[in-house]
């Protein structure tokens, strides 16, 4: 039977620091970590996509968290092909992107440049995989990077360069899964020992539809975007706004079965929420572990409302 895991895709976003969900006398990253440690067991690092984490930022992480929680990293922007701002770049890398380009590609940078970063990178994850810490590395494409044959070759670079670490993909844009790509990408996922990550978001032309394929013997991962669908059609909006969205039990419920069948294969299974505004994504979180039998309705002397709720789903699930 697999390990079944549920967490959210930040545990210091504006968001959640402001809405009451940490107790008032937690106030420093230490506390809010270890507050967050005691709900959860894993968590997704999205600090990460926005800038290289410093070289000792995952002892740190690791001395404030139990023995058996697990950190996700959300890879470098760069990695994955979006557009970076050079002010988000290591001191000693700027002078090397060039100064005609404000918000650099991949492409934009001489190998060298990015070898150089990719390595800096692994340096500073690489002590989570050596101290059993670390889950996956998320390697999340921008809508914008259809499927062609030619780019699946950066999948196979991709675990090639992740090695020894587990890595995860998702993509954004249905093209990948569609009925003359999908067996060409899922080979390639299986080949490669890479995950396919299976998401929850606003259904719209180009948004990938909510299937779940195995393609990885370590685990498999299923993200929570939010349904917020007119806020994913309007250009310019906000990420607050984007996945400004709180799950309905029933919403939640129409996953259970789906993510329980999952635990009939070996390795982990991973459910994390990136409805990262308020505190959606840790009461949705902790409503799923409810309803996987995961966590009681009250908990650790918490009192919580799970409105929808049948009583019998209260405890059952994985763990009872």
């Amino acid at each position: 039977m697999g390990e079944l895991r549920v967490g959210t895709c930040s545990w210091t976003d504006k968001g959640l620091v402001g809405s009451g969900w940490y107790p008032e006398g937690i106030r420093d990253a230490r506390g809010r970590l270890g507050y967050y440690a005691s709900r959860f067991d894993t968590v997704e690092v999205d600090s990460s996509y926005y800038a290289i984490p410093r070289e000792d930022a995952a002892y740190r992480w690791v001395a404030r968290t139990p023995r058996n929680f697990l950190f996700n990293i959300k890879v470098f922007g760069l990695f994955t092909y979006h557009r970076v701002p050079r002010a988000h770049f290591p001191p000693w890398a700027r002078e090397a992107v060039p100064v005609s380009v404000e918000r650099p590609s991949l492409e934009d940078l001489p190998l060298a440049l990015r070898s150089a970063l990719w390595e800096r990178f692994h340096r500073a994850v690489l002590p989570l995989h050596s101290l059993g810490r670390l889950g996956y590395l998320l390697f999340q494409l921008p809508p914008w990077f259809r499927f062609e044959e030619r780019r699946l070759a950066y999948l196979r670079r991709v675990a090639e360069v992740c090695r020894p670490m587990k890595a995860a993909v998702e993509v954004r844009h249905r093209s990948w899964i569609e009925e003359a790509a999908r067996e060409s990408f899922l080979d390639v996922l299986r080949q490669e020992n890479l995950a396919y990550v299976a998401v929850d978001e606003p259904e719209l032309s180009w948004t990938v539809p909510p299937h779940w394929f195995r393609t990885a013997s370590w685990g498999t991962v299923l993200r929570f975007h939010g349904r917020n669908v007119e806020a994913w059609k309007k250009p310019g909006a906000s990420v607050a706004e984007r996945f400004g969205y709180n799950y309905s039990m029933e919403e939640l419920r129409s996953w259970k079965e789906r993510i329980l069948s999952e635990l009939g294969s070996e390795g982990r299974v991973f459910v994390l929420f990136n409805n990262c505004a308020a505190d959606f994504a840790v009461r949705n979180a902790l409503s799923m572990k409810v309803l996987l039998g995961l966590l009681p309705a009250t908990s650790a002397g918490e009192q919580m409302r799970f409105e929808g709720m049948e009583e019998d789903e209260v405890s059952s699930g994985p763990v009872s």
